[in-house]
């Protein structure tokens, strides 16, 4: 048996408040002026298995919005008639332990995630797919992209509608929540020799600072991904997070061991998001 205990430090070397536009509640920030493309488009669903129900992954097509940019300078409007669909299923775990299993015929464990955990929040896990009483679910260990099956019993599930896209070529992030984009705005990424790595996460941790007058700014969004050059930071896993920046000056540039800084407006707006959110980072 293997017994997990998650400890995770960002890999990452007064909050203000939200400026919003009234058509869609939308916060649109950067230093740098936005690629020409529009908001990047994905597609996708993943069926459940069991005769029961469905287990809803978000879809990845464009969205809709036309919003005013409050950067000074002239934004991407993605323009489609029909918003995606990004709804995601999320599992929380009920108990101290969240025992995870190869497969569903497997006995042995094969990760074993504290609850809480990361640190104080609750230990969720993003839903892939459902079999019987059996989850496949998205685990935020290492490597990237690991899988594995959990019982049903052993968490409780929602549904939820929300995403987060970022681009690193563009150097610009995009979320949506109940079909509407919510968040944009420019990004400060990893440097060429820590870079962030590409992938498919989620939201496991959402956490407010004491002290916003840091390169963390006011609020740190843990993924489930990891840095895949570095061993450690700061004597934990190296784990990717989205967060804001005392400094907005950097936005735009490459200075990080590989989270992913972004204005304190944005970042105030993606911590209203719900935790397991599905995180994209395209390279």
């Amino acid at each position: 048996m293997v017994v997990f205990l998650l400890t995770a430090s960002s890999a990452c070397s007064p909050p203000e408040p939200v400026a919003t536009d009234d058509r869609v509640a939308m916060v649109r920030i950067g230093t740098v002026a936005p690629s020409a493309t529009s908001a990047p488009a994905t597609t996708g669903s993943i069926a459940d298995t069991s005769n029961s129900t469905t287990v809803p992954v978000p879809d990845t097509s464009t969205t809709t919005s036309s919003v005013a940019d409050t950067s000074g300078t002239e934004a991407s409007n993605p323009t489609t008639t029909t918003p995606p669909d990004h709804r995601f299923t999320v599992a929380r775990a009920v108990g101290g332990w969240l025992d995870t299993y190869r497969s569903p015929v497997d006995a042995e464990v094969l990760w074993s995630l504290s609850n809480p955990g990361p640190y104080e929040g609750d230990r969720v896990v993003l839903v892939l797919d459902s079999q019987d009483d059996w989850l496949l679910v998205d685990l935020p260990v290492r490597p990237n992209g690991t899988t594995a099956w959990v019982h049903r019993s052993d968490v409780t599930l929602s549904t939820h509608d929300a995403r987060i896209v970022v681009d690193l070529t563009a150097m610009r992030l995009w979320a949506w929540e109940d079909g509407v984009l919510v968040a944009e705005g420019a990004i400060a990424l990893g440097t060429d020799e820590t870079p962030t790595p590409p992938g498919r996460y989620f939201l496991n941790e959402i956490q407010a600072q004491e002290d916003p007058d840091t390169l963390f700014g006011s609020w740190i969004l843990g993924t489930s991904g990891f840095s895949e050059v570095l061993d450690e930071v700061d004597g934990g896993d190296p784990a990717v997070a989205i967060h804001g920046t005392n400094d907005p000056s950097v936005l735009g540039t490459r200075v990080s061991l590989g989270c992913i800084r972004v204005h304190e407006d944005v970042v105030a707006r993606l911590a209203l998001l719900p935790l397991g959110t599905p995180v994209e980072v395209r390279a």
